[in-house]
């Protein structure tokens, strides 16, 4: 089977796009806000259980990094799932160029 590109099968290839873009950058913003809500959780927890320790500096600190260790692999997951869905997102920019290039080429044949 071969792959045959018309003006509206480019159209819609490009529209698709559009679209998708439009959800991934939805998507990003709400990663976004997560991770952001989450490592001000993280440093809040981390925050309070070094102050409410006894003892010197290293030890308060220590102690706060073992009792926030759960929420502190959420933050740096949820920073991941971000870094992940950038990456996808300029995936779909990159496909958006290759449709717009080959746009500019199909424009130019058929004005052969």
């Amino acid at each position: 089977m071969t792959d045959l590109l018309t003006p509206a099968s480019l159209i819609a290839t490009l529209s698709g796009i559009g679209r998708d873009l439009d959800e991934k950058s939805d998507e990003i913003a709400a990663l976004d806000e997560a991770h952001v809500r989450l490592k001000g959780a993280y440093k809040s927890q981390f925050a309070r259980t070094f102050l409410t320790t006894a003892g010197s500096n290293d030890v308060r600190r220590y102690t706060a990094e073992l009792q926030c260790a759960d929420l502190s692999l959420e933050v740096e997951l949820a920073e991941q799932v971000l870094r992940a869905g950038r990456e996808s997102l300029r995936v779909l920019r990159d496909r958006l160029e290759i449709g717009r290039s080959l746009g500019a080429l199909l424009r130019t044949e058929w004005n052969s």
